[in-house]
């Protein structure tokens, strides 16, 4: 049986013929619940009825909201209080619960919001591309409610995270007869719907019933290697760090926020790029090169770059 160690190094697709993890169960943060265990469709039996919903590829992420308004995020790992904290590969997932939390819809909706657990993906290229400005950073997944010592049916998990302003996965079916749905479709690869964020199948699919069950199923023709290539962190900045790349930023950036700055650049740069290119810049969960030097390495790209554009 996977670690939870594992979980958070294991891609998420079926990459050596072995079911992957979706689960943070094992470690409490700061009082964070920890999200179920998902196991393969084959494995469930399901009942009444059942929501189907597209799951994209990427590890979970956890997050609270204080009653001071302070979200905390998790991963499988640890605890983060400020998204700076945070790894590369999860501060787009942290941001946009950030950016996008509708706290006076939470207030209306809770009186202590420290009592609610929101469990979701930080999305990322495990092997499949997405159209990265389609697919949100963080979608939402499940909720737990302390007071009702339970995580919410996924009709009304959905339903939660939309009110919030949360991204959230698109069904694929909704309120689906378990007497009268065909499972074995996703036996095979070519029973896989088509994804709502890329052009092609979905990576996989999260089926949930009222009752608490809860199954996935991968498509298993997306497999592929992660890179392992050893390079320095200067290749990687020049790689990775173009003067497209430099000029995307800053016009992104410029769009969200009036104070643009070097530090601004560098950091929104590498935790798009560690997002959209995880398999080619991580092996077993650790970065190909040192990630400082490479955080200084991009930092002195973008400098160079302020520095013949004025």
């Amino acid at each position: 049986m996977a670690t939870e160690h594992d979980c958070d190094n294991i891609h998420t697709l079926r990459w050596y013929g072995e079911p992957p993890c979706f689960t943070t169960a094992g470690n409490l943060f700061s009082n964070v619940k920890p999200c179920p265990e998902t196991p393969a469709l084959e494995d469930v039996d399901l009942s009444g009825h059942v929501w189907v919903q597209e799951l994209p590829t990427g590890p979970q992420v956890r997050f609270q909201v204080a009653p001071s308004g302070l979200v905390t995020f998790a991963t499988s790992q640890q605890s983060f209080d400020t998204i700076t904290a945070l790894p590369p590969q999860f501060r787009r997932a942290a941001e946009t619960i950030n950016e996008r939390l509708d706290h006076a819809a939470l207030e209306a909706a809770t009186d202590d919001p420290s009592d609610v657990t929101f469990c979701g993906i930080a999305t990322r290229n495990e092997g499949l591309t997405y159209d990265w400005d389609s697919l949100p950073p963080f979608v939402g997944v499940d909720v737990y409610s302390g007071r009702k010592d339970q995580f919410l049916s996924p009709d009304s998990a959905t339903g939660a995270f939309t009110r919030l302003g949360i991204p959230t996965l698109p069904a694929v079916d909704k309120e689906l007869n378990v007497a009268h749905a065909d499972f074995s479709r996703y036996e095979n690869e070519s029973g896989f719907p088509q994804s709502a964020w890329r052009d092609g199948h979905v990576a996989g699919v999260l089926i949930r019933d009222k009752s608490g069950g809860r199954a996935l199923a991968w498509a298993e023709a997306f497999s592929s290697k992660p890179t392992s290539e050893a390079k320095s962190a200067t290749e990687l900045a020049n790689e990775y760090a173009t003067e497209e790349r430099i000029t995307q930023t800053i016009a992104t950036l410029r769009e969200e926020e009036d104070s643009v700055t070097v530090d601004t650049i560098r950091d929104r740069l590498i935790a798009d790029v560690t997002r959209e290119s995880y398999t080619d810049l991580f092996s077993g969960g650790e970065f190909l090169a040192s990630l400082s030097a490479f955080h200084s390495a991009v930092a002195e790209r973008v400098q160079q770059h302020q520095s013949t554009s004025e």
